[in-house]
């Protein structure tokens, strides 16, 4: 299991180059890897481990199924539900053609080897992670690659990049998740006391948490010099619940008066929200930091799509076609990702995942309650899936490669992490 384990944590490493390189083959390379890894961790799975594994991960890859399931029946030729641009196209050119819900059946399966992929990584760490000390080396090695995803970060910001007199590379755009995964991935772990002794000496185990710590300072400075408003929203609200969960854990609170005071900050920090957001438009980009050009072409995108979306690709095709504004020389972006979530899976599906992942970041969150020293695992996925579920709101369509593996490698750990097996054992 220790090589399984080296393996994820190079493939955690090798997510800044792979975002680096061709987006086609940059998938079909984490595809490879992911299977890789999952096929290995199951093979050395030790007595006992896989039954704990399909109790605190089961339930989650049924639900994550969901969405790929999806995918799957948008790319199907299915008539009565296909996308209208197929009937346009087919009276264009004088032949029936039988069309799908997405308009982009490529792109669509590429989303979903991206899908499979991130659950593979998620399944692959959970089974990693079963052992504390494994867990604590795929919590060091995500720490250690996104904090060199926050120098990238740092480097292509406008005005490093003007300093240097060279233009913003939009490739470092996918970083910023890894970037925002980062941050409360780090607090948490430094809370925790750096990981688990091993034979380390109290100055040692004092610098690991001075190292972490930094490294999440320097990941969340990066995030919102490069991300600006939107990024420091997402990241507030996921340190938040990292410190709230510490301080409700070091004070004893009962786990209402935590929840009670979890609910009245959400509230403060929604009514603030809605007081601030753009008026007459859809909820998905009501909140986002953005020209008004930009918010009311994306609110005429959503309007004109079909209820079950028009699947991947849609913000690539239709886009440039609402906002030729941006110019010819620009690539048309959407105002946020939950605008293009929308157009891809349609607002039914869109809304269904947003409900899963709040459940997601309940349960994780109890978990970080419940757990002893090792309460940093479910407190930190709890934390990224928050951070994440704002950055979805207040930030522009981001590429999703970089991120696939270290959100997987986190999701995972704190699934195999959120419960205690001598507890379930007992259970």
């Amino acid at each position: 299991m220790w090589n399984v384990t080296a393996f994820i944590c190079i493939l955690i490493g090798a997510s800044i180059p792979v975002g680096l390189i061709d987006a086609s083959l940059a998938t079909g390379l984490v595809g490879a890897a992911a299977s890789l890894g999952l096929l290995a961790s199951l093979t050395a799975l030790r007595p006992g481990e896989l039954s704990f594994l399909r109790s605190v991960a089961g339930p989650a890859l049924a639900a994550a199924l969901v969405p790929a399931l999806w995918i799957i029946l948008q790319m199907l030729p299915l008539s009565f539900w296909a996308n209208p641009v197929w009937k346009f196209a087919g009276e264009t050119l004088g032949a029936p053609l039988s069309g799908s819900i997405t308009i982009d059946t490529g792109a669509s399966l590429g989303t979903l080897l991206l899908w499979l992929s991130l659950l593979s990584v998620v399944i692959t760490a959970a089974a990693i992670a079963i052992d504390a000390r494994r867990a604590d080396m795929v919590a060091r090695s995500i720490a250690a690659t996104t904090a060199a995803a926050a120098v990238i970060l740092l480097l292509s910001s406008a005005p490093v990049k003007a300093w240097l007199g060279a233009a913003r590379d939009e490739t470092a755009n996918g970083f910023l998740v890894v970037v925002l995964v980062g941050v409360p991935l780090s607090l948490a772990r430094a809370l925790d006391g750096g990981g688990h002794a091993d034979g380390r000496t109290a100055a040692q185990l004092a610098r690991l948490r001075g190292l972490l710590a930094a490294g999440a300072l320097f990941c969340a400075v990066s995030a919102c010099w490069y991300g600006r408003r939107g990024a420091a929203i997402a990241i507030a609200a996921g340190v938040a619940l990292v410190v709230m969960t510490f301080a409700a854990r070091k004070l004893h609170l009962h786990r209402w008066s935590s929840a009670a005071a979890a609910a009245a900050i959400a509230l403060i920090a929604l009514a603030t929200a809605v007081a601030n957001r753009h008026p007459d438009v859809a909820l998905a980009i009501a909140f986002v930091d953005a020209p008004a050009d930009l918010v009311q072409s994306t609110h005429n995108l959503l309007a004109d799509l079909p209820a079950l979306g028009s699947g991947a690709g849609t913000t690539a095709t239709l886009a440039a076609t609402y906002m030729d504004w941006q110019g010819a020389t620009t690539r048309p972006v959407v105002a946020t990702s939950a605008a293009a979530l929308i157009a891809q899976f349609g607002s039914a599906m869109f809304w269904t995942l947003v409900a899963v992942t709040i459940v997601g970041i309940a349960a994780f969150t109890v978990g970080a309650r419940n757990r002893g020293r090792d309460w940093s695992y479910p407190a930190a996925a709890a934390a990224v899936l928050l951070t994440l579920l704002l950055a979805v709101f207040t930030l522009p369509e981001l590429p999703a490669l970089p991120g696939v593996i270290v959100l997987g490698a986190v999701i995972g750990t704190g699934l195999a992490q959120r419960i205690s097996r001598s507890r379930l054992r007992a259970g």
